[in-house]
């Protein structure tokens, strides 16, 4: 079973290179590894996606309990992982792009994050899923760094990622110090009960079969999520977008094949932070009496102050998609069903959670598939999208979604058909 894709992304903003702002993207200037990326990504997505809502077991209980461990190991939120930091690339393309046009940047590409929103409202409130939203909102703040240098990027990159730490450890200061131990443990634990009794009544009312109550369940999610830290501090998002920014500065997306020892470092770099945090040095439980400050310090301290993630091992994904194209450019045609999707990768992403939703929830379909079958299920949904991608992609410069995208980023229609007016691609 050849499923060495473990790579994610999500629409990536690349943007057109023609002198018009409105005019469609010159395929020659795309870069293909992006798009190649964006589609393995999306294999990966379908198939955390299909196990997720996976029950029971298949007659070879071993092999899909093997399977299961696998997801879990190798796919569970590395493609989220690299769906920022592609995304974060995507940003860096624009900004080179735009300057290298003279054209202006920051209202076009808020304009983007703006539909790009209206995008995420709608797979969220309507469909349950919440990263396009967080995607738009964490993409504001990268406008007041795209001038900065690649040192400033760096510490605002390791700020970024210990911004989690450094919350979790002065809260609890400023609790013990205004309330002591005792009380800040009792207030801890009350926070936990009271949201563990939110998201185990909210499951419960998204599994129902009156689809008005899952849309209004999926809201009450919606204004529940966003006032969490994790969703208030950089931590997760913004940092991945920076790395993706970072990486283009270096050249490790449009010249890797200059970079091959950097890429080599990061890839053994996210190798070893997924061994330290899965086997080495995983979350500690506590100590029953020790005291809370000191306590979440160790166990920050353990983790790297969000240096060191198991979600790292997404580079050694990157990474070796990089150097095989660069050691071999032929990869570029053999990969080309990937660049297929890549290129559709917010039609691809929306049909994709629209399947899924009908086809598994209880207000619909009500599917039921063991792991094994889900796999099937969800290779067969990917080979129907490339093929599909391809046949549109013959026809057209983008993807529908992509084409209201961009009409809504430029405030004009865009060329869509292939030889129509305006247009500068060839499929």
């Amino acid at each position: 079973m050849s499923l060495t894709a473990g790579i994610a992304s999500i629409t990536s903003c690349v943007a057109t290179t023609s002198r018009d702002e409105g005019a469609a993207t010159q395929w020659a200037d795309r870069i293909g590894e992006l798009d190649i990326l964006r589609g393995i990504a999306l294999l990966g997505m379908f198939l955390v996606h299909f196990n997720d809502r996976a029950i029971g077991s298949d007659a070879a209980a071993g092999l899909s309990a093997t399977y299961q461990k696998f997801i879990a190991l190798f796919f569970e939120e590395r493609f989220w992982t690299m769906f920022g930091i592609l995304f974060g690339v995507g940003f860096a393309v624009q900004l080179r792009r735009a300057e290298a046009r003279g054209a202006t940047f920051a209202a076009i590409y808020l304009r983007r994050l703006v539909a790009l929103a209206g995008f995420g409202l709608v797979a969220l409130a309507v469909f349950g899923f919440n990263v396009l939203l967080g995607y738009a909102v964490w993409g504001v703040p990268l406008l007041l760094l795209r001038k900065w240098s690649l040192k400033m990027l760096i510490i605002a990159l390791l700020l970024s990622a210990a911004s989690g730490s450094l919350f979790s450890i002065a809260r609890a200061s400023y609790r013990v110090a205004a309330v002591g131990e005792t009380t800040y443990r009792v207030e801890r634990a009350a926070v936990a009960a009271q949201n563990r009794t939110f998201n185990e009544g909210n499951r419960a009312a998204q599994a129902a079969p009156d689809y008005p109550v899952v849309f209004r369940a999926r809201l009450r999610h919606m204004a529940w999520f966003y006032v969490q830290p994790f969703s208030f501090l950089p931590v997760n998002t913004f940092t991945l977008f920076l790395i993706g920014v970072i990486g283009f500065r270096l050249g490790l997306f449009d010249t890797p094949g200059r970079h091959q020892r950097v890429i080599l470092a990061l890839m053994a770099f996210g190798a070893a932070s997924w061994a330290v945090e899965g086997w080495l040095f995983p979350p500690s439980p506590g100590q029953l009496g020790s005291p809370p400050v000191r306590e979440l310090t160790l166990d920050h301290l353990r983790q790297g102050f969000g240096v060191i993630r198991g979600t790292w091992v997404a580079f050694v994904y990157i990474g070796a998609v990089l150097l095989f194209v660069a050691r071999k450019p032929a990869w570029v045609r053999t990969l080309a069903p990937f660049g297929w999707i890549g290129r559709m990768a917010l039609t691809t992403y929306m049909v994709q959670i629209a399947i899924l939703d009908l086809a598994f929830s209880n207000y619909f379909l009500h599917l039921e598939l063991t792991p094994l079958r889900a796999l099937g299920a969800g290779l067969a949904l990917f080979a129907v999208s490339a093929t599909v991608s391809r046949w549109w992609l013959s026809r057209f410069h983008f993807g529908p979604l992509e084409w209201v995208w961009r009409t809504v980023t430029y405030g004009r229609l865009q060329p869509w058909r292939v030889g129509s007016a305006g247009a500068v691609s060839a499929v």
